[in-house]
């Protein structure tokens, strides 16, 4: 009889009814929560593209448009030689707003796009065709070689890099290779990072710290263990 007296609501200690209501409190924000998480997922395009991701390889050596368009590329070669219904090209655009939405959702290399786009620098174009003809380079940036030099992107192309002396830097044959396969070591990337901060546009300050500096400090480590 006591212990049912116990149970009962009457005798329920404030401490445990404290308890119980938070717990109720926090059975309700899960359930609001998950609600809400799988609506945000069916807004950015995860149930349209089952659940797929661009693999990192395919990312790094072709970049991540390349890497993000490939369900598009995919359905389009299903599709070849089909005439353009309308499902076909309501299905495309899905797909492309799908990416776009995860794109955005997900903040692509935590740097907003599009990055800090320039203008053709026509007037560097011209100022650089003027020195190849005289043969009068430019000195590499992390070893002042100047026999010659190449203008190497630091955002590339393929990322929505523009052609701007903002996002170019002057590298030598060796150190540009180096530089585009993450294979320089920290002193030198030390000498180039100088010289990006100092003179370059923010985009590509940000691309230097948050993208290809990660991919080096891969390098680095693997070269440790061996």
């Amino acid at each position: 009889m006591n212990s049912q007296n116990a149970l009962a609501p009457d005798h329920v200690p404030e401490e445990l009814r404290e308890v119980r209501k938070k717990l109720k409190d926090c059975r309700r924000k899960l359930k609001e929560s998950q609600l809400l998480n799988e609506r945000l997922l069916k807004l950015i395009g995860v149930e349209e593209l089952h659940g797929w991701r661009p693999q990192e390889q395919v990312e790094r050596e072709y970049g991540w448009i390349h890497a993000w368009l490939f369900p598009l590329y995919s359905y389009l070669n299903q599709n070849i030689g089909q005439p353009l219904t309308p499902d076909i090209r309501n299905r495309a655009i899905d797909i492309i707003r799908a990416i776009i939405a995860q794109l955005v959702a997900k903040g692509k290399y935590g740097v907003e796009l599009p990055l800090d786009p320039r203008e053709v620098d026509g007037a560097g174009f011209v100022a650089k065709q003027e020195r190849l003809f005289k043969k009068e380079y430019e000195p590499c940036a992390i070893c002042g070689e100047k026999r010659i030099t190449h203008e190497c992107h630091i955002i590339p192309r393929s990322e929505g890099g523009p052609l701007h002396r903002d996002n170019f830097v002057t590298l030598c044959p060796l150190h540009h290779h180096l530089f585009d396969h993450d294979r320089l070591l920290p002193e030198e990337w030390d000498k180039l990072m100088r010289v990006i901060e100092e003179t370059k546009m923010e985009a590509a300050i940000v691309y230097a710290r948050e993208v290809r500096l990660p991919r080096l400090r891969q390098y680095w480590s693997s070269t440790k263990s061996l």
